[in-house]
């Protein structure tokens, strides 16, 4: 296709939609190469940039703000006794905006927002994992219309999980200082950077949950690093393997969270040494829902499925359309992985990173890319997963996200 096709194309279809991917399960992750996926993962090319997107004080909050186990509800078909062994305490670092209407990209897409880290949220509530806060970046929206959704998402859950602000907007490409040589390394630094600084330093070891873009845990590690000497890993929703065509229907894809920072990524990944799994694409894009499942929500007796069904229509309408059949649910994964990390395939690999400006990055832009493979073998290992064990592993990860928001898998 042509790129004037995509210019036309484009005034048809709403950037940053969540797409399908194929719906018959398979932990084959090659099936997934061509699949499409969502804003929260993904981002479409477009010909235009407005489509989709060092201090050391700390000031002690109050104890209402550090931290609560999540009283959740239990969902899945598996046994809670395995979930989350040692009450393992973590912190989701998140860009959830279920329910907006248009908003992404941080503000500069008309499209709406991604839903799946509200369902993620969820199904960490479900397995009754130790959540100590919810920190809010920008991402699929603004950080401040994000936090008022994600608080009504925590209510909603029953929730008691502190909702922390974090980043507004992405770090710089390079590093800043004045023209005096004043470094301004502490200039990212907010309220969701401290809280997880003052957590690292309470609990002396917690696990972060990026499902969003890596801003603040970056920025946690170049402004605090006796705390981020704590963090037990960081699992997040990033890359894909190496040369992968990230494409949407034939139509080019860029990965979401790191094209909206993508130097923060590559401060977690080059210089530190925090333990680091990457939940890549080829597994993140499996195990869709049918979008007739979530229309059924917001028509059930039950509050907590009605809320989660009532707010996701925006993009479910959005998507139908255009002619999609179902949503992934890609931020899910990551919370999964803590839940049943023996469902996933993963291995230990290397990484490549190209950078490029933030947020306008299109598809066409094959410089700006995060690859995982055990091939590159001259920077630090880290940890990959591209797939699920069997079929039935996805398809108890998928009954599960439903399940956790009172929803029902046929």
């Amino acid at each position: 296709m042509t790129r004037q096709y995509w210019a036309a194309a484009k005034k048809i279809i709403a950037m940053g939609l969540g797409l399908l991917v194929p719906v018959v399960l398979c932990s084959d992750a090659s099936a997934t190469q061509t699949a499409a996926r969502s804003s929260t993962h993904a981002a479409p090319d477009a010909v235009a940039p407005f489509i989709q997107a060092k201090g050391n004080s700390f000031h002690s909050r109050k104890e209402s703000e550090l931290g609560f186990h999540l009283d959740g509800r239990t969902a899945g078909s598996k046994s809670l006794g395995r979930m989350n062994p040692g009450g393992e305490p973590v912190i989701l670092s998140t860009d959830m905006a279920m329910g907006l209407t248009t908003g992404n990209r941080n503000g500069i897409a008309s499209s709406v927002p991604d839903i799946d880290d509200a369902y993620a949220f969820a199904l960490a509530v479900a397995h009754h994992l130790n959540v100590r806060g919810v920190v809010v970046t920008m991402g699929n929206s603004m950080v401040k219309p994000s936090m008022i959704t994600t608080r009504a998402t925590r209510n909603a859950l029953g929730s008691r999980v502190p909702v922390v602000q974090g980043a507004n907007a992405w770090l710089p490409v390079q590093p800043q200082e004045t023209t005096g040589g004043t470094d301004l390394t502490d200039t990212c630094v907010n309220d969701g950077v401290r809280f997880m600084a003052n957590q690292l330093r309470r609990t002396r070891g917690l696990t972060i949950l990026a499902i969003g873009p890596l801003t603040d845990v970056a920025c946690l590690a170049m402004n605090y690093p006796a705390e981020a000497a704590h963090i037990k890993r960081v699992v997040a929703l990033v890359g894909s393997k190496p040369t992968t065509p990230l494409e949407l229907f034939g139509h080019p894809a860029v990965d979401f969270n790191y094209i909206m920072d993508p130097r923060a990524e590559a401060v977690v990944l080059e210089q530190t040494s925090i333990p680091f799994t990457a939940i890549n694409f080829e597994l993140s894009s499996l195990a869709p829902i049918p979008l007739a499942r979530l229309r059924e929500l917001a028509t059930s007796p039950d509050p907590l499925a009605r809320f989660f069904g009532r707010s996701s229509q925006p993009l479910v309408a959005e998507l139908a359309a255009n002619g999609f059949p179902a949503k992934p649910v890609f931020d899910a994964a990551v919370v999964w992985h803590l839940v049943h990390p023996e469902d996933h395939v993963c291995q230990r690999v290397g990484f490549r990173l190209k950078t490029g400006s933030p947020a306008i990055t299109q598809a066409s832009d094959d410089d700006v890319t995060d690859w995982f493979s055990p091939e590159f073998t001259d920077t630090r290992q880290v940890t990959a997963c591209t797939g699920f064990t069997s079929p039935r592993a996805a398809a108890d990860f998928q009954q599960a996200v439903l399940a956790a928001v009172h929803g029902t898998a046929r």
